[in-house]
């Protein structure tokens, strides 16, 4: 099943110093739902003249972006993965930490709840929590 339908993001960042930061957004996608229990959205995303994909099982979920910059970030909780993230300034070794992955999809709707540890050059840069939820559009 593919339909459209409004999509809200909301990331929280907090820096090792304690820094705190909160980016929402607020757009239209396209949802794909399969048999198998696999999700997929897309959506444009202007601020990086390219688009957002994310993918999901009950088990792991992706995030990729194409456009100036591109990366392929997975998550599976308890497991630190490579990312690739290639930016305009250039290519940096990143890594993801899930420590906790939530999903509920249906056929109208959606809602992922993600916590990770994001590693830059081996290095904790920020403990992020995502939050995604869509609602189908009519």
């Amino acid at each position: 099943m593919i339909y459209p339908a409004h999509l809200h993001t909301l990331l929280r960042s907090i820096t090792p110093e304690g820094q705190q930061d909160e980016i929402q957004h607020t757009c239209r996608a396209m949802v794909a739902l399969r048999d198998d229990s696999t999700w997929s959205l897309r959506y444009a995303d202007p601020d990086n003249n390219g688009q957002t994909a994310l993918q999901g099982t009950p088990q792991w979920m992706s995030i990729s972006r194409d456009g100036d910059t591109r990366s392929r970030l997975l998550f599976r909780v308890g497991e630190r993965l490579e990312c690739l993230y290639v930016s305009p300034m250039g290519e940096f070794q990143m890594h993801t930490h899930t420590t906790l992955f939530n999903a509920t999809v249906e056929a109208e709707q959606g809602r992922v709840e993600l916590h990770y540890e994001l590693f830059l050059s081996d290095s904790l840069a920020a403990q992020n929590e995502l939050e995604v939820w869509w609602e189908r559009q009519t």
